[in-house]
């Protein structure tokens, strides 16, 4: 990290513009040296380019390569300069209440982020960085995606000090203003002091082979086991050629089956105030932190390939957590890709700070207790597997809901997270008396959902969720409960 100026900015490294440049300039100097090779070689080491023939324009071989070099040399240049010239633009200073991002030449770009708004900071080292030496800081803002910072790149050692200062300030401001005015350092955490005075507590490490075994164990892998033997059968019968066109799937398939692997090896799951962390990644590795207040739902699934080793995912809904690509988005919003049932279950407790829900999610898994509302018997006719699977639990911070009968899944929306209800029946719905009810929760991977419930249900359910959702956002928020409990009720169809 170079040092900071008069008013407090700093710089971040000065090859960080090459870094992320760094595949497309790689690239474009690999084409043109792999253009000039057999020039190059004939004008200075004796090859036939040498003998004298003249080429167009009336040069010769010999001046035509200087003038190629030249121009690829001055390329390179002009890329170095303006690397150099981003790199000198590009600053960014940790303020008393925000932290600042200046960026751009000509066309300037001044972004900030206050504090109190911070909900995670992230470490992430792409492969070419990480073999510099250097990660990327990502501060994820309650704004939206378009309201986040990046700062990129700095030594791994400052990325990580920076990390801790941020999560430091942040719950500073979290925590309330300080108790002398204009002194950062009085009252909740100053700058130089760490969130994580507290040690991280380890919940959780998945094995990396069961990362694999996860991996072999995906419609993925199955997917390309089926293309294999088809391909086997087509070349025994005489028809190599027609393999050629399963290529593309293939590609595709697979590339999605090593992005899992690569993306979730060696997985630590940690534990540090009210934050879970997790450090994941082969090439690229990355060092997130899902504050555990802003989670809105949670969802533990269980594809029908993993019944036997008894494997769940859990995935989360966070609040205004968005940042990167959709497919960053996605892996963001799985906190643990694969684990045992004990595991999850352990995880869950964390995520949800309540043990009776989480021994409520457990009497689900694979059984029907007591308190549980099915779907009616004529709902066969639209789930002639799955009926006796689908339904929900009422308990009494949190409700839980169940669905699938090869896939499993099972969602918990604590009553306080609850924010609008939706009513809906179908032709098919109507005929038999049947309506389904969704719990409208934030973006994310979790769609909390009971179908086909007899309609009377369905009202009952909406009962439970006004005679739950307003006390609880009261005890939530220390304020007067609302009336009628969620913000919304909808009906359709």
């Amino acid at each position: 990290m170079t040092g900071a100026d008069a008013d407090g900015f700093a710089r971040v490294h000065p090859i960080s513009p090459f870094i992320r440049g760094g595949l497309v300039v790689l690239g474009v100097l690999g084409y043109l040296v792999s253009q000039q090779i057999d020039t190059l070689a004939a004008a200075f080491g004796g090859g036939d380019g040498g003998s004298g023939r003249e080429g167009p324009a009336g040069a010769v071989p010999g001046v035509a390569t200087l003038l190629q070099v030249g121009a690829v040399a001055l390329v390179v240049l002009g890329a170095i300069l303006l690397g150099l010239v981003s790199w000198w633009f590009t600053r960014y200073r940790i303020g008393e209440d925000s932290i600042e991002m200046r960026t751009g030449a000509l066309f300037r770009q001044h972004r900030q982020v206050r504090y109190d708004r911070i909900q995670a900071v992230d470490v992430v080292r792409p492969l070419l960085a990480r073999l510099c030496g250097l990660s990327e800081v990502r501060v994820e803002s309650a704004g939206g995606g378009d309201s986040h910072l990046s700062i990129a790149y700095l030594r791994a050692a400052d990325a990580e000090s920076v990390r801790e200062r941020l999560l430091g300030l942040a719950h500073r401001a979290a925590a309330g203003p300080p108790t002398t005015a204009g002194s950062p350092e009085e009252g909740g955490l100053g700058p130089d002091r760490r969130a994580g005075d507290r040690p991280e507590e380890r919940l959780l490490t998945v094995p990396p082979g069961r990362i694999v075994a996860s991996v072999l164990l995906s419609g993925e892998a199955i997917f390309l086991a089926g293309i294999g033997v088809i391909a086997v059968v087509l070349a025994l019968v005489g028809l190599a050629p027609a393999v050629t066109g399963f290529f593309p799937v293939v590609v595709v398939a697979g590339g999605r089956a090593l992005l899992r692997l690569t993306r979730w090896w060696g997985l630590v799951i940690g534990l540090r105030g009210g934050t879970l962390t997790s450090q994941r990644g082969l090439t690229d590795t990355r060092t997130s932190s899902v504050p555990i207040h802003r989670v809105q739902a949670v969802a533990i699934e269980q594809p029908w390939l993993w019944r036997r080793p008894g494997w769940w995912s859990l995935k989360v809904n966070v609040a205004g957590a968005e940042i990167g690509s959709a497919s960053e988005a996605a892996s963001d919003a799985v906190l643990v890709p694969v684990a045992t049932t004990d595991e999850v279950l352990r995880l869950l407790a964390v995520v949800t700070d309540d043990p009776e829900t989480t021994a409520e999610v457990g009497s689900l898994v694979g059984a029907t207790p007591d308190g549980f509302v099915g779907q009616p018997r004529r709902a066969r006719w639209v789930h002639p597997f799955a009926h006796r699977h689908i339904g929900y639990l009422a308990g009494r911070r949190a409700l839980v809901l169940r669905r699938g009968w090869l896939d499993r899944s099972l969602q918990v929306v604590p009553w306080h997270r609850v924010q609008s209800l939706t009513v809906s029946q179908g032709p098919v719905s109507r005929r038999l008396d049947l309506a389904s009810v969704a719990v409208v929760s934030t973006v994310g991977p979790v769609s909390p959902e009971v179908c086909h419930l007899d309609r009377a249900g369905a009202e009952a359910l909406r009962g439970l969720v006004e005679a739950h959702a307003s006390p609880a956002r009261r005890d939530e928020d220390g304020g007067p409960a609302c009336n009628g409990g969620p913000d919304t009720v909808d009906y359709e169809g």
